[in-house]
């Protein structure tokens, strides 16, 4: 099993420049852990003392709204790295990772994270070109959840006609983050759907409020003394006709 996740950590771009003996030293600090969809790789808030390199699987990195709803910011899938920031800031999780299928996640514990820093300057300029990938993302999440709001802000629902499920075939940022907002941006579509309800029952009030109108009208011209006359004048001239 060590020489599995010595070959598999080979693979991955933050440790392939590592010699085989510290791949391997790295590896004999490495756990596996085993996930079913829905288990909780780590959560918001937690003490943080280990990193996670999803190994197998997909994984949707998740926090909420003041409702308790989840918002999902993320997801990562084979040879990314998670959870590394709270070790460099010794601050606690800020997110909460979530199994979307079965997955298996490599779990290696901060101190030998900080002993291979120390000895690996090359691993930190890995970190640093990740954390660049994840910016330049969150710039065009950023950018297209402006996006949609300000359409919302409008009136124009246009864009539910583009959100996708999230699935493993974003090609790019702008895909990936179509995919993530549409989980936010589902309640929109619950939204229209109700506007466009309240819409249905607005025109049918004022249709039946337009029918009492008439009907009202109706009967206060019928109750006259004058149309009572007409409406006898008309029915003598009837009946002349009938015996002509």
């Amino acid at each position: 099993m060590s020489q599995d996740i010595q070959n598999y950590l080979k693979k991955t771009s933050l440790f392939k420049s590592l010699s085989d003996d510290m791949l391997n030293a790295l590896a004999q600090n490495t756990t596996t852990r085993k996930l079913a969809p829905g288990d909780v790789l780590m959560r918001k808030g937690e003490i943080a003392d280990s990193l996670f390199i999803i190994n197998e699987g997909w994984v949707k990195i998740v926090t909420e709204d003041k409702k308790g709803d989840e918002l999902i910011i993320n997801k990562c899938g084979p040879g990314e790295i998670i959870g590394e920031m709270a070790l460099l800031d010794s601050g606690p999780r800020s997110a909460t990772v979530i199994a979307i299928e079965n997955s298996e996640a490599l779990e290696l514990k901060q101190e030998a994270f900080q002993d291979l820093l120390d000895k690996n300057p090359n691993v930190s300029l890995s970190i640093i070109r990740s954390y660049s990938n994840r910016l330049r993302f969150s710039t065009k999440y950023i950018e297209r959840a402006i996006d949609w709001s300000q359409k919302i802000a409008e009136g124009d629902y246009s864009f539910i006609d583009q959100t996708q499920q999230i699935s493993k075939n974003a090609e790019t940022d702008d895909d990936k983050a179509t995919q993530l907002l549409s989980a936010f941006f589902t309640m929109v579509r619950r939204v229209k759907e109700r506007e466009d309800g309240l819409k249905q029952q607005l025109e049918q009030l004022t249709f039946e409020i337009d029918q009492s109108r008439r009907k009202q009208e109706f009967e206060e011209i019928t109750s006259t003394e004058f149309y009572a006359k007409l409406k006898e004048q008309a029915k003598n001239l009837r009946d002349k006709r009938a015996q002509q």
